[in-house]
């Protein structure tokens, strides 16, 4: 095969290794001190910082479908500390009739979550992928809480109602501990 045919093939094989990913509904953020302009495709939202920096374990059970959305990733999660405690006392809290299922249902919190950069996303996307697979990753998490201030598609401001149970977040790194937690 002659030089440039390979060159032409190497970039080819970049190209879509490094920008196609990037260019797909992808989270933009920019920061000025707690302030936060967030750009998910056609959705575009100003939040504040609410809180100081966090970092938690949680076993992920459940992840969010795709299509038009306005935030990186929905988890429903148990913080790990609970998850095993739920475990030692009830053995799998995960079937309906153990006496633990009531427990393990309460302790369920749902995450809105807004990747901080692409690495981030990367990661949030893998784990979501585990989670709709019922692989119930256990993730290591940094993250601050947000307040959503305001919502607009194409200009037009489109109101998000938030339940009792449901907290977004700007999530700052996130890696997994094990891809597929058994209890």
């Amino acid at each position: 095969m002659e030089k440039w045919k390979i060159i032409v093939v190497l970039v080819l094989v970049i190209a879509a290794i490094y920008i196609i990913p990037r260019s797909s509904k992808s989270t933009d953020i920019e920061q000025r001190g707690r302030e936060l302009s967030i750009t998910i495709g056609k959705h575009q939202l100003t939040a504040t910082i609410i809180g100081r920096q966090i970092s938690n374990s949680f076993l992920v059970i459940g992840g969010s479908c795709k299509g038009d959305v306005f935030f990186t990733s929905l988890f429903s999660v148990i913080p790990l500390d609970t998850a095993e405690r739920l475990a030692r006392t009830y053995g799998n809290f995960f079937k309906c009739s153990s006496p633990g299922a009531y427990e393990g249902k309460r302790s369920i919190k749902s995450m809105l979550l807004y990747a901080a950069d692409n690495d981030v996303e990367r990661r949030l996307k893998s784990i979501d992928k585990l989670a709709l697979a019922r692989k119930d990753p256990v993730i290591q998490m940094t993250y601050v809480q947000l307040n959503i201030n305001s919502h607009k598609v194409r200009g037009r401001e489109i109101p998000i109602v938030f339940g009792s149970n449901m907290h977004p977040f700007l999530v700052k790194d996130v890696q997994i501990i094990e891809e597929d937690r058994n209890f």
